[in-house]
């Protein structure tokens, strides 16, 4: 019984520690293993010096790069490929980077590339936490503000005055109380509801509303993740000389509902002799960007796609994360724009009122 406890705590233990192998942990796995690898020692040995060196020779045995140093290297000793073994470690992108890598005898240059684009995802989501954090507090200030001001301020101005008979700003103020008392809660809720779920079905809403909805935040910002790294896999499976279909099914064997839509009808326009960009264009999605993809249909026109195709994804992705930094300003203007609007509108409505009930009092 008490063995049984121990192995069931163990587990539990182990699975805590497997989520903490993010992406600061992977980065330092990737950088530990090229050290080792461009020096000539085994991809076996690798993984279990790498595995030593973050467990400190078995005194933290749980330390997520060792959990996975481990893992890995006992599924590369029962006959797997290091792709096959990675899966319950890493996303599907990197995978895909990973079994590239493999079919082109290049590891190394594969690694260095899931380096590149976890560094590229790191910076774009810490943009977008950025960017969002000072407007939710703005906005947060701002539903605090609204009420007050329905159950503190109008309230005791219509106990001076008939609010009936009030015009201008306290007119505003009044219907905007009135709004916040019968339905401000059921907004409230409602508009995070919907925030959250937008944000959790992220990876799975599809169709025609997609693309709408595409041209406005959460959507278009997870579109820009994710077409900025679509193009950087694209690029790097084309240098292993992997051919324009093949590097689709891997980028479609793991990837959510949401990019295997976009995934397929790539495949499919170029399986039906597209280039890469008219088959892009050709599925209707505008995926990863009108723009990307009109510039990749003359791109893909040129001898040398791939060498191509990487300097262009490294130029997508610079100006994504200028997209997102312009994003993030103007959501910063209108939130400021909306808070200082309503304190200039409490400011304005409360004197004009005032001033109103002076001069009733004064006659």
């Amino acid at each position: 019984m008490l063995a049984s406890l121990l192995d069931g705590f163990g587990a539990l233990a182990d699975a805590w520690c497997r989520g903490k192998f993010r992406t600061k942990e992977k980065i330092q796995f990737y950088e530990s293993m090229v050290a080792l690898l461009e020096n000539g020692v085994t991809l076996n040995e690798a993984l279990k010096e790498v595995g030593d060196v973050y467990s400190d020779h078995g005194k933290h045995p749980r330390h997520p790069i060792a959990l996975a140093c481990s893992a890995m290297a006992l599924s590369v000793q029962n006959g797997k490929n290091l792709a096959d073994a990675c899966q319950a470690w890493m996303s599907y992108q990197e995978v895909a980077i990973i079994a590239a890598g493999e079919r082109s005898g290049n590891l190394l240059q594969a690694f260095s590339d899931c380096v590149r684009i976890l560094e590229a995802q790191q910076k774009i989501l810490t943009l977008v936490l950025s960017s969002s954090l000072y407007p939710a507090l703005l906005w947060s200030l701002m539903a605090y503000l609204l009420q007050v001001i329905a159950t503190k301020m109008v309230p005791a101005l219509a106990r001076r005055s008939d609010p009936e008979s009030w015009t201008g700003a306290p007119a505003l103020l009044y219907c905007i109380a009135n709004y916040v008392d019968q339905w401000g809660l059921v907004t409230l809720i409602s508009g995070v509801l919907l925030l959250i779920l937008a944000i959790l079905t992220l990876p799975y809403f599809c169709g025609p509303l997609r693309v709408v909805l595409e041209r406005l935040p959460p959507w278009s910002i997870y579109k820009t993740l994710h077409g900025s790294t679509f193009l950087l896999n694209i690029s790097v499976m084309l240098r292993a000389n992997i051919n324009q279909v093949e590097a689709l099914d891997i980028l479609k064997l793991n990837a959510k509902p949401w990019l295997r839509e976009r995934l397929v009808a790539a495949r499919y326009g170029v399986r039906m002799g597209k280039n890469f960009g008219e088959a892009l264009q050709l599925a209707g999605h505008g995926f990863p960007d009108p723009q990307a993809v009109q510039f990749l249909c003359v791109l893909a026109t040129r001898k040398g796609f791939s060498e191509a195709i990487q300097r262009f994804s490294q130029r997508w992705l610079e100006n994504s994360l200028k997209h997102m930094e312009r994003y993030s300003k103007s959501l910063l203007i209108i939130s400021s724009v909306a808070i200082g609007s309503l304190m200039v509108l409490v400011l304005v409505g409360t004197y004009s009122l005032q001033s109103d009930i002076t001069s009733a009092l004064q006659r």
